[in-house]
């Protein structure tokens, strides 16, 4: 039988029966002002959600929209863009790039062609072919001393044939200058005078007998600068001699390193010729078709000295050591050059290894950065170019040493970085030979700035020129090597 409930809770359903409506408006008025509470308050929280999100969204297209958007273009500044970039936009971009990369390379090509040629040079720049010089077999001692020997011969032919395209020459030799004069005496004392010799002369004669003979030592210089376009001095530049490229073969060992400084010994005295041979085809050139060196605006070439790299047993791999400073002694390396008749290498010595060599791995597209505190230009030796800088002193006319300073420019990438100018005095040079015409002349210091390609210029370094210089070469079948640039040996 079911539990009675108590009388009070019974009389309270009998209540809530008989006041059904009165008790579902109670419960209303209690129970909805409640859950509207936590109603209200997750719309609220939803909706801060969502205005959060429009608002992140929105500032996000406005920070898009006020961007500026700029283009990099190679080898200028930055093109910026009025609003973002369409498709249309990408698609012009990419058609630009591909045009100044097509244009670079073009402008590449003909700066290589013509910093291996430069202006006027049909000769091939290497004094032997790559395939000799530096790529003989050193384990062969007689193949050694031909190949020094055939360099040596080579690079004198060179200086000659340089010297006699541009027209360049030195004065009469004053012994040849001296039996020109005699023989003027004998026929003015025998011929116009009608005396045995100078000792029958009175005083007037001998008056008269050294105003002829004036007259004809000057006849003598004024052939030859009818000739000529300008002087070379003899000391210009030096000339390995064939004792030289002899006095290499003779060093106290046939080691590794010994013909390491051979070998870059023979490559300097190529470099300094590629130097020399441009400065001096600028100054020919500057004096263009003029027939004489009278009227030329370039009289004289007193000193022409490069200063190529000292790449002998210095610092390891990276940065050469040296790139200029003092000047090779009568054309030979500064250091470590091999002195005529020093003691003959020992005996087996010759029983050297070869020193292999791939193609150099050089990459013109690689930054070539500037520092302008080496110079106004800021170029400096990278992994593209080698700079390589000379000091040039020569006598000019002072009107036309803008001419002669734009020859220069003109020949292969020469820049004129400095210049001291001081008057020349035309009468005391003239008692040695040199005619300079009668327009004023000033001797001039420069100091001039040459570019040299790695691409052409390192298939003629060798293995240890390249290991100075950071280049590395490529074994037979392509690969690259080590970073020393130098393959390993047989």
């Amino acid at each position: 039988m079911a539990k009675q409930l108590p009388p009070q809770v019974q009389a309270a359903l009998l209540w809530v029966k008989g006041n059904v409506i009165t008790v579902v408006f109670c419960a209303i008025v209690i129970v909805v002002p409640v859950g509207a509470y936590f109603g209200a308050d997750a719309f609220r929280t939803g909706s801060e959600a969502e205005a959060k999100k429009r608002a992140s969204v929105f500032s996000e297209l406005k920070s898009t929209a006020d961007a500026r958007v700029s283009l990099p273009l190679p080898g200028g500044e930055d093109f910026p863009l009025p609003g973002l970039p369409t498709e249309a936009t990408v698609t012009e971009y990419e058609a630009i790039l591909t045009k100044v990369s097509a244009d670079a390379q073009a402008v590449y090509s003909k700066g290589l062609a013509f910093n291996k040629g430069g202006v006027g040079v049909a000769e091939d720049r290497a004094i032997l072919a790559p395939t000799s010089f530096p790529g003989y077999r050193r384990s062969n001692r007689t193949e050694r001393e031909a190949i020094r020997l055939q360099f040596g011969d080579a690079i004198r032919k060179r200086y000659e044939d340089l010297l006699e395209s541009c027209r360049a020459g030195r004065p009469p030799e004053s012994s040849a200058v001296e039996d020109a004069v005699r023989a003027a005496e004998k026929r003015f004392v025998q011929g116009q005078l009608k005396q045995e010799s100078r000792a029958k002369l009175d005083a007037e004669q001998l008056a008269a007998l050294d105003r002829h003979l004036g007259r004809a030592r000057i006849e003598q210089y004024f052939e030859t600068a009818k000739k000529i376009s300008f002087y070379v001095d003899r000391g210009a530049f030096q000339i390995p001699t064939r004792e030289f490229t002899s006095g290499l073969l003779k060093g106290p060992s046939d080691s590794p390193a010994a013909l390491d400084d051979q070998d870059t010994s023979l490559f300097a005295l190529q470099w300094r010729y590629w130097v020399i041979s441009d400065v001096l085809r600028g100054l020919a050139a500057a004096n263009g078709s003029t027939p004489a060196v009278l009227k030329a605006p370039v009289k004289r070439v007193i000193r022409i000295e490069p200063n190529v790299p000292d790449f002998k047993q210095k610092s390891g791999a990276g940065e050469a050591a040296s790139f200029g400073g003092e000047a090779p002694a009568e054309g030979m390396p500064a250091e470590g050059a091999m002195a005529d008749g020093a003691a003959a290498p020992a005996a087996g010595a010759g029983a050297v290894p070869d020193v292999k060599l791939g193609a150099p791995m050089v990459d013109p597209k690689m930054d070539a950065a500037r520092d302008f505190s080496k110079g106004f230009t800021g170029r400096v030796s990278n992994a593209v170019y080698d700079v390589v800088t000379a000091e040039v002193v020569f006598v000019a006319e002072t009107a036309q040493l803008t001419k002669v300073f734009d020859a220069l420019a003109k020949q292969n990438f020469i820049t004129v970085t400095n210049v001291r100018v001081a008057p020349a005095d035309p009468f005391i040079d003239a008692r040695d030979g040199y005619l300079y015409g009668p327009e004023p002349v000033s001797l001039v210091t420069a100091t001039v700035e040459t570019l040299w390609l790695r691409e052409w210029t390192a298939p003629f370094m060798p293995a240890v020129v390249r290991t100075a210089l950071g280049i590395q070469s490529a074994s037979p079948d392509g690969a690259p090597v080590d970073g020393s640039g130098q393959m390993g040996m047989e």
